[in-house]
Parts: C-alpha cells; structure tokens; sequence
C-alpha cells in the first residue's frame, strides 16, 4: 500500500474516514511556505500559534489534504499531530532497505555529513537540518523515491542535532541509523546540557544504540563506554597515537600540513598509508574529511574513490569558508561557535600570514562556563593585529587581551572594518543568533568596492574593464 495513500494513513494514524473524499498524497510539510503540491500538511501546534490557522494557505499552495489535532473539512483528525509527524517518519524508515548513516558531535557534523554523502553517493539533507520533524520529512521523501526504484535507493546520511536531555534517544528511535558516526564531544548547549559530561551522555548515546560500524574523532572516543569503544574505529589528526583511547577496534591516524588554499591530509590505517589534498583548510576540517574517508573505507568504498569524492564535496557557507577577496582573505566562520570549534579556527587564522584580524562574537548557551569561555577566548586571541570582541558575553575576552576592542553587535562591528589593514587574513565568528553573517557580507562588499585593494590589484583591475 502506498504510504501516503489517505487508506494507509488512517490505518498508520489510528484516525477516522475523513468527512471528505480525499486524494492521496505524494509527499509531506509541515511548513505552509514549503508546500507542493499533493503533499499532506501537517498542520502542528506552536509556541505561539497553530498551524491549523495556515491550513488554508496550504491548501491553496497544492495541499492534498490536512493532517492536524485541530478538525479540517479537508483534514484527517489525530489526537497528536507532532506524534502522528513521527509515527509516519518512523513508518517511512521501516521501508528503506539502504543504509541509513547518522552523523552527530559538538562541532563539525554538518560538513562531516556532507563529506561522507558525497564519498558514499548518499541522499542527505541541505543544511543542517536535523531537528524530528525536518528527518521525518527526509525520511518520508526517501521512502516515496524507493518506491519508485524496485532495487532499492542510495544510501541515506542524517545529521542529528540536539540541545536538550533525552533528544538523542528520540532521534534514535526515529532514524533508527546502521552506521553513525561522532565528530566532537565538546561544551555546547550547556545551558540545558549541563556540563561536558552531559553532552557526552547524550551524543554517546547514538553509537552505543546503532549496530553497524561506529567512528568516532578520539576526543569524543575518550567518553565512550567500553563495550561501544570495542567495536568502534576511533579517528586522530594531528594529535598522535597518545591522543587514542586504549580499547578500540581500530584506529585511523593522520597528520595534516597547511596549504595555500587548503591542506595536505596523510593518515595511516591498517600498516597502509595514504595522503589527500582537501580544499579546506585546519585540523578539524581534516579531522572530519578522515571521519568521512573511513566510515566510507568501512562501508566498501576504495580510498581512491572515497578521496576523489570527498574532495567534491561541497560544504554548507560560514563553515570556516575561506574566501580570497580583493585586498583581503576571509575566513567566514559565521555560522556558530563554542570553545572547541573558536580555538581550531583561531589556529587556521594563525597558520595564515600576517596581518590578521578577528572579530569574535558571543558563544552562546555555555551556562555557568560563559564568563570562562571568553576569558580563554581572549587568552587564545593575544598578539593577534585586530581583535574586535562582538557582544555582550565577549566583554570578558578583553580582561585576557586588553588589546582587543569591543562592539556590541554585528552591525557596530562593520564600522571597524576601516581599522582592518590590506592584505589580511579576516576570521568571522559567533554564534549563530548573534548573525555575524552578515559582518561576513560586510567584508565581502568592501572588499568588492576595492577597499582593501593594493595600487597594483587596483592598476591590474583598471587594465581589464572595457573601455
């Protein structure tokens, strides 16, 4: 029976015959601005609102039909929307026969997910969408495609994301992944999380309850529990064998060297060695290109193949993005940040030649450990040319570097830009809410005005615009 068949999701849902003859559906939303056509709505209860009041609007847009706990002419009426979402996801993934591949850590899963996609050829998400109801969708999408191809679809690489007690088991059970893999257990969302253990019993919790193959960065290997070590292959660069937890199935080390415009990525595995080009740079970017090369390894992908489809990999912006500009190159971390992820891209800020700016915005959601994080923040930017510290919980950072300066937020950030010298290097970073995105567009149009060109880039410029 098709799994959007108005008879199959009555069945699935435990509801009632609509009152309405209805057609069947060809996929699901759960937004009313995303609607296809034919897709069933799910019209779920908000903080503030609730989607049955959009219901028309899908409806208009090509809705088949209505899926909500409030009633709809058009509608299939359940006791939990939000529940009957899941309990569908949970449905589509029983029907996938190709493997399901879950990536997850404090830092680094998104591009992890995306390397380990392209190695593999897998379906995945855009983004970072990783919250229940967006895989619920994923997996919905997935299925219909299967039904379509009788020997059954590509692999399926998820990311989970979670920010509070017991989400990683629910995500678990929703996915249900064969193989998963952990970048990084680290302070993050401590404010719900706790502390470090906290997130570590929850991001464990993913590979202690998936079957398949396990990898795992060996910071993160360090805080699992025996029996999941044991069958795990625990990944390190840079960082040597001491940096390896005893008691792994395996281990992969690698060591990466800076490029011009990325780096060199040589690692060893099984006495065989190997070496890569990425096009991204740092040690954590190398670190997740070697995460994803050997799950692939692991999986039956030659390293040959997996290297040459890791390097094609393309990576969601204001990850670490380095951009050469005009007069300046910019290293657009804009997208989020905590301890871990601000001390790797201070680090590939360093390993660039001088002058070098920084302007770092709050890390947020760290609870108690907020004021510590920003007095190391400032111990880690010291001696670097410009400082500029974005924010209100990034006041601190300039009782540990009193040569920093500071603005409140992204926009006051931009009328420091005059103070950024040519030819530097420009690390943007903050956490998400705090949208040094668009301080990172700032960069990009100041640059494209010639702000920071030399005389020669200018001279070289005028030489190429048509008369």
């Amino acid at each position: 029976m098709p799994l959007l068949s108005v008879r199959a999701l009555v069945r699935l849902l435990n509801t009632v015959e609509p009152v309405e003859e209805l057609p069947d559906a060809t996929g699901i939303a759960f937004d009313s601005r995303s609607v296809r056509p034919g897709d069933a709505f799910f019209a779920l209860p908000g903080a503030s609102g609730h989607g049955i009041d959009f219901a028309g609007s899908a409806l208009e847009r090509g809705a088949a039909f209505v899926v909500s706990d409030r009633p709809h002419r058009r509608g299939l009426l359940v006791d939990d929307a939000r529940g009957a979402l899941l309990a569908l996801g949970r449905a589509a993934r029983e029907r996938l026969s190709a493997p399901v591949i879950a990536v997850s850590g404090s830092a680094g899963k998104t591009s992890t997910k995306a390397m380990l996609a392209a190695a593999l050829q897998a379906r995945t998400t855009p983004g970072n969408l990783n919250t229940h109801f967006a895989l619920a969708r994923l997996l919905v999408d997935a299925a219909l495609e299967d039904e379509e191809t009788p020997s059954g679809g590509a692999p399926l690489v998820l990311e989970l994301g979670i920010d509070h007690p017991g989400e990683m088991a629910e995500l678990v059970d929703l996915t249900r992944p064969d193989h998963a893999a952990l970048t990084a257990i680290a302070a993050s969302h401590l404010s719900a999380l706790g502390d470090v253990a906290g997130v570590a019993r929850e991001k464990t919790l993913l590979l202690d309850r998936t079957p398949g193959v396990t990898v795992a960065a060996a910071d993160a290997a360090a805080y699992l529990g025996k029996e999941t070590l044991e069958r795990t292959v625990v990944v390190s660069v840079g960082r040597g064998d001491k940096a390896l937890p005893a008691g792994a199935r395996a281990s992969v080390v690698g060591v990466s060297a800076p490029l011009a415009d990325g780096a060199l990525l040589t690692w060893e595995a099984g006495g065989e060695r190997a070496s890569a080009t990425l096009p991204w740079p740092g040690r954590a970017m190398a670190q997740n290109a070697l995460i994803a090369l050997t799950m692939a390894r692991e999986l039956g992908v030659t390293t040959a193949a997996a290297v040459e489809r890791v390097r094609q990999a393309r990576l969601e912006p204001g990850r670490l993005e380095r951009l050469r500009l005009q007069g300046v190159t910019l290293l657009d971390d804009s997208y989020n940040s905590n301890p871990a992820s601000l001390e790797e891209a201070l680090a590939v800020l360093r390993e660039a030649p001088a002058p070098r700016a920084a302007f770092l915005a709050d890390m947020l959601e760290l609870g108690t450990q907020e004021r510590g994080a920003h007095l190391r923040a400032g111990e880690l930017s010291r001696g670097i040319d410009l400082v500029v510290a974005v924010g209100r919980a990034s006041a601190a950072l300039l009782e540990t570097n009193p040569e920093a300066v500071r603005a409140v937020d992204a926009l006051a950030a931009s009328d420091l830009l005059g103070r950024v010298p040519k030819g530097a290097t420009v690390l943007v970073k903050g956490s998400r809410s705090m949208g040094m995105e668009r301080l990172a567009a700032a960069i990009k149009e100041r640059a494209a005005r010639g702000t920071w060109a030399t005389t020669e880039a200018t001279a070289e410029a005028a030489a190429v615009e048509p008369c």
